[in-house]
């Protein structure tokens, strides 16, 4: 099942990685942690940031199809926010 982040639907995400209840992911992003340290503090940061990657490169082969990138802009975009 692919969750759109960008939807608003980061909370059904990370329920779906950690096995944790929404309602326990929500509470935890309402008092600040940010996504990645919940992911973290249920020992599955890898696998977050692994959707996060797949999720970014099928953007950006999206950009390709279409056009508005190069293969080449979109694997130095990749290795850009891979690194972070």
């Amino acid at each position: 099942m692919l969750v759109d982040v960008e939807s608003g639907n980061v909370t059904l995400l990370l329920s779906l990685i950690t096995g944790a209840e929404e309602s326990v992911i929500e509470e935890m992003l309402m008092n600040g942690i940010m996504p990645a340290d919940v992911a973290n503090q249920f020992g599955k940061y890898e696998e977050y940031r692994a959707f996060l990657k797949s999720n970014i490169a099928a953007r950006l082969q999206v950009l390709i199809d279409n056009d508005e990138i190069t293969v080449k802009e979109a694997n130095e975009l990749f290795n850009r926010i891979s690194e972070n």
